[in-house]
């Protein structure tokens, strides 16, 4: 593996530790992602652009899930691009999409697929369990 795909990887495990997780440190989020960066996830209305919006979007999913914990199931990494398996557990305890807290433990599975140039994130596609998540926190049944 080149030193420049490790760097790539690298990078989105810092993400991963520092953005998503409920003890990282979202000051640090200038340094991971460009000033262009956007964030696309179906779950989202519209996509994430910059660092200010992306620190927002962070923000709202630590205050409404505590104790989040991402952990990388695998990882794969070709020139400037990284695809990240992943399954994160929390707990619901704050509002979410309006949703009241249910202090439910949610476990969701999901994919990431980052683009980076320079050593920072300048795009990413999150597909994740979303209805898995909704019929955790109780606000679906499935029939």
């Amino acid at each position: 593996m080149s030193s420049h795909v490790a760097d790539n990887e690298a990078v989105v495990r810092r993400d991963v530790r520092e953005v998503w997780h409920s003890s990282g440190d979202l000051d640090l989020i200038p340094d991971i992602v460009t000033d262009d960066f956007v964030y696309r996830n179906p779950l989202v209305d519209e996509p994430v652009h910059g660092p200010d919006d992306y620190r927002k979007l962070a923000a709202t999913f630590r205050d409404a899930f505590s104790d989040i914990d991402m952990e990388i199931s695998e990882m794969v990494a070709v020139n400037d691009k990284v695809v990240t398996r992943y399954t994160t557990r929390a707990v619901h305890d704050g509002e979410f999409m309006d949703i009241e807290p249910t202090h439910n433990s949610i476990e969701i599975t999901g994919i990431i697929i980052d683009h980076l140039e320079d050593g920072k994130l300048t795009e990413r596609y999150v597909n994740d369990d979303a209805l898995g998540l909704f019929e955790q926190i109780g606000t679906i049944e499935l029939p």
